[in-house]
């Protein structure tokens, strides 16, 4: 069994900044979603419509959760790799415990 080297510190550096997930292509102003564009998706007669509108309200807000989580978990690890924070600093300073920090470095986001 053959072991993969540790990455060179300049490696470690770029995953640093580097996104965890694909960039989004930024959506215009237009499209990004709004408190009314819920209220008019409630206000939809036809439920056809109202269905495929609140559809793509749901994907796009998923989009954007997951793009969020990418970035909460990276500004952990830069907190802890290039501050030198402790995990159990990073906690104390975002006011969560040590064990979800734990979660999120692990990639479980169903909490905050």
């Amino acid at each position: 069994m053959t072991t993969t080297p540790p990455p060179a510190e300049d490696a470690i550096n770029e995953s640093a900044t580097a996104p965890l997930v694909p960039e989004q292509a930024t959506p215009q102003s237009s499209e990004t979603t709004t408190w009314e564009d819920i209220e008019e998706v409630r206000r939809e007669h036809d439920p056809v419509r109202q269905a495929t509108r609140a559809t793509e309200l749901i994907n796009e807000c998923r989009r954007r959760v997951t793009e969020l989580a990418a970035l909460r978990r990276n500004a952990i690890e830069r907190a802890h790799r290039v501050n030198g924070m402790t995990y159990a600093d990073v906690a104390d300073s975002l006011g969560i415990t040590k064990g979800r920090i734990a979660q999120i470095r692990n990639g479980r986001t169903e909490q905050n």
